[in-house]
């Protein structure tokens, strides 16, 4: 049985919005208030709704500009990603593990929204939280930071493996334990944990809600897709092993190659602008 860890409490300000947001009318003008409260909140939201894989072409340059472009469902979920990663920031978590959670967000949104695949800001929240645990994981044990640094290149499974055999526990039970203890969406908490058995869940979902395998499979997609996913987060499972997953990730989705190397040339293109801004 996985080992229960301290879980950080929903921050007042994520309460408050969460409140705020799931009225039948959010008074936008107070939700603005509210944001522009948080200094940290208001330049990372800003940051994050300007990045070129959203591809707009003028910048969004205040937050009463972002809330009406974006309206309050995407807002909503910026602001979840926004708040998981300040409350988990740790000393030992690289900037780029955040970059890369949040490129990884942005692509599943973007595929979701252009193949039609599933409700984008759902896709969004999943590519957030999908390595969150391992913040969670390091608030709780001091060498779990080295632990990654050396096995951090494992296949999820193996990885997950090794985690529970030295902490008796993995850093995807506990990324689902804090989307539960947030109040997430039950699909967003699935997906980050069932992680290590995506081609397995695939193949066949069993009970589990039937957008979760979507998700899964839209999430392995971004992660391949992903530059600083691959630098830090690579799934290390053989070339052959992977190149046979991504092509059946593709076929579930149903994603031609053509398709899928447009989607490569897209967000190259994107991500290169990323690591030159």
């Amino acid at each position: 049985m996985s080992k229960a860890l301290l879980i950080p409490p929903r921050p007042d300000l994520l309460i408050e919005l969460q409140s705020l947001l799931q009225t039948q009318d959010p008074d936008i003008n107070y939700l603005i208030k509210v944001i522009k409260r948080d200094v940290a909140l208001y330049t990372i939201l800003l940051s994050v709704v300007n990045s070129p894989v959203y591809r707009r072409v003028n910048a969004i340059t205040s937050i009463d500009q972002a809330v009406m472009i974006l309206g309050c469902d995407k807002v909503n979920t910026l602001i979840q990603s926004v708040i998981v990663r300040s409350e988990l920031q740790q000393d030992d978590l690289y900037e780029e593990f955040w970059s890369s959670a949040t490129e990884v967000a942005s692509i599943c949104s973007v595929i979701a929204e252009q193949f039609i695949l599933i409700d984008p800001e759902l896709a969004y929240k999943v590519g957030m939280l999908h390595a969150a645990g391992s913040a969670v994981m390091m608030q709780n044990f001091s060498h779990y930071s080295k632990f990654l640094r050396q096995h951090g290149h494992l296949a999820s499974k193996d990885l997950c493996y090794l985690e529970r055999k030295t902490f008796s526990t993995d850093h995807y039970q506990q990324g689902f334990e804090l989307a539960k203890s947030w109040n997430m969406d039950e699909s967003a908490a699935l997906s980050v944990r069932y992680q290590p058995i995506t081609m397995a869940v695939i193949k066949d979902h069993k009970h589990l809600p039937s957008d979760v395998p979507i998700l899964l499979a839209l999430l392995k997609l971004a992660k391949s897709l992903s530059n600083e996913y691959r630098r830090y987060w690579q799934d290390q499972g053989g070339n052959n092993e992977s190149s046979q997953q991504l092509n059946q990730i593709l076929n579930y989705l149903h994603i031609s190659d053509d398709d899928y190397k447009d989607l490569r040339e897209q967000f190259s293109h994107q991500l290169f602008q990323c690591d030159a801004a």
